[in-house]
């Protein structure tokens, strides 16, 4: 009986040896980014400056997406939103990306600008100062948020707006506005 005993943890052993020992080359392999997958995001990717972000959203705007490509079509922009000044743009080169939406009481900011074929996506997260924090409390309180970014033209057709809980705004929504 003791024989048995001793042979069964024995076998015991081995087996949870072996079983951890193919979960850390699974979890070593798949935690490993392939080289595609980074070129792809870095691909997509686009760079871009915050020329504002304002705590106001004119009542006749909502949450919206709008690329504007035109610079009359900017200054009424900048008339509209009450810019104090508005920032110089090369429109021949850039447009203005104007994002509205509101937020819980800790605010939102840009996380991140991807283009996704003829989608521009908008990715908005926590401030970064509290995205490391494991118990995010916010009040309920909706914010409105304004954000204003000049961007190298990306020939988009059409937007998506996603908050940090992957909350879509907007989808699909089109984004190009020029005067005529």
């Amino acid at each position: 009986m003791k024989k048995w005993l001793s042979y069964a943890l024995v076998v015991g052993m081995v087996l949870l040896l072996t079983a951890c020992n193919t979960k850390e080359d699974e979890n070593e392999s798949s935690s490993e980014p392939t080289e595609p997958v980074q070129e792809k995001n870095d691909e997509n990717k686009v760079d871009y400056e915050l020329l504002l972000h304002l705590d106001t959203i004119p009542p006749e705007v909502g949450t919206s997406i709008s690329i504007v490509q035109d610079e009359k079509l900017y200054t009424t922009w900048a008339d509209i939103f009450g810019f104090e000044s508005v920032p110089s743009v090369d429109f021949e080169t850039e447009e203005v990306l104007f994002v509205t939406g509101y937020s819980d009481g800790c605010g939102r900011e840009i996380e991140k600008i991807e283009k996704d074929g003829d989608t521009l996506v908008i990715t908005l997260n926590y401030p970064e100062d509290l995205r490391s924090e494991e118990d995010i409390a916010c009040t309920e309180i909706a914010l409105d948020n304004t954000y204003v970014v000049k961007m190298k033209k990306t020939n988009t057709t059409k937007g998506k707006l996603i908050d940090i809980n992957r909350t879509i705004y907007e989808e699909d929504k089109t984004v190009q506005e020029k005067l005529q």
